[in-house]
């Protein structure tokens, strides 16, 4: 019997948050990307080409998805940590993983209500890469609240363990926001210099 079986659920929640991102993908060309063109439905560039793709089934994030999942699984059964790490590491993997789908699950809903409502919107907004970062990061910044009182207030280490999460993917977020700004800069350079 597994000490930590919650852990069974991070390779469910990648898996999930994978399929999720392609159907995403698929439902956002059905009406919602008319109205709306982004250069990246796929905010990781690590992920960008299979999401564009439409490629159900990615060998390389089925080999990270095991991996990260058999390390885990096996640092929580095998190793003798204590359990407030152990609990911190869960709610930080899991509350973002959490965040990650119920925003994968919104972004359906809408695309679904697009889809279904055709006639509600009209017209056409371009957002460049760094805009979509941008409202990325706002509304997982508006996520830290919650979770950042709940770890304040409970004391609990998967609470607190969650809201590092938040941070952490925060952080990930302003990385890829950097990474897209210097790579405008550097487009706009190049084009500069040729012409």
């Amino acid at each position: 019997m597994m000490k930590y079986p919650e852990a069974l659920l991070l390779p469910i929640m990648m898996f999930a948050d994978y399929f999720l991102t392609v159907l995403g993908a698929i439902w956002s060309e059905k009406g919602y990307s008319k109205h709306f063109k982004m250069q990246h439905y796929e905010l990781n560039p690590i992920w960008q080409k299979q999401i564009a793709d439409k490629k159900w089934f990615s060998p390389r994030h089925i080999a990270l998805t095991v991996l990260l999942s058999a390390t885990l699984i096996l640092l929580l059964e095998c190793g003798d940590l204590p359990s407030e790490l152990t609990n911190g590491m869960l709610g930080c993997l899991l509350v973002v993983y959490a965040i990650v789908l119920g925003r994968h699950l919104s972004n359906l809903l809408i695309f679904s209500h697009f889809i279904r409502n055709p006639n509600e919107i009209s017209g056409e907004v371009s957002l460049s890469h760094e805009l979509v970062l941008s409202i990325s990061l706002y509304q997982t910044s508006i996520v830290l609240i919650p979770v950042a009182l709940i770890a304040a207030f409970s004391q609990s280490s998967f609470a607190i363990g969650g809201a590092l999460g938040v941070v952490l993917f925060l952080g990930t977020n302003l990385g890829w926001l950097r990474k897209a700004k210097k790579q405008r800069k550097a487009s706009r350079q190049d084009a500069g210099g040729k012409g």
